[in-house]
C-alpha cells in the first residue's frame, strides 16, 4: 500500500515521485528535506502504515512546493533517496 514516502509531490514549477522503501531511504528523505525531526525512532513503521495523504505527506508537500522538481531531483539524489521527475519531459530518474 503507498505511504508519504511513495507518491508525486508538485513542486514549483514541475512534480516529483519518490519512491522509498527502507527505513535509511526514509532517514535520508528526511535530513534532505531539512526536517530530520521526521526520522525519530519508529517512525519508518509509522510511515508504512500511514495513509498516502495524511498528516505526513501535508507536511512533505509543503517542502516540495517551496523548490522546483529538478532541483529536488538533485538534491534527492545526492541523498541516494529515489525520486524521478514527471511531466517536464525529463526522462531521467535516481534509480537508472
Amino acid at each position: 500500500m503507498p505511504h508519504p514516502g511513495q507518491r508525486s509531490y508538485v513542486c514549483s514549477p514541475g512534480e516529483i515521485t519518490i519512491d522509498v522503501h527502507t527505513e535509511e531511504q526514509w532517514h535520508a528523505l528526511a535530513v534532505c528535506i531539512g526536517r530530520p525531526e521526521l526520522a525519530y525512532a519508529g517512525s519508518w513503521e509509522v510511515v508504512c502504515e500511514a495513509d498516502a495523504n495524511g498528516p505526513t505527506a501535508r507536511v512533505l508537500e509543503e517542502m516540495f512546493c517551496e523548490d522546483t522538481a529538478e532541483s529536488w531531483l538533485r538534491r534527492l539524489t545526492a541523498h541516494s533517496v529515489p525520486c524521478e521527475v514527471i511531466g517536464q519531459g525529463l526522462p531521467w530518474n535516481s534509480w537508472t
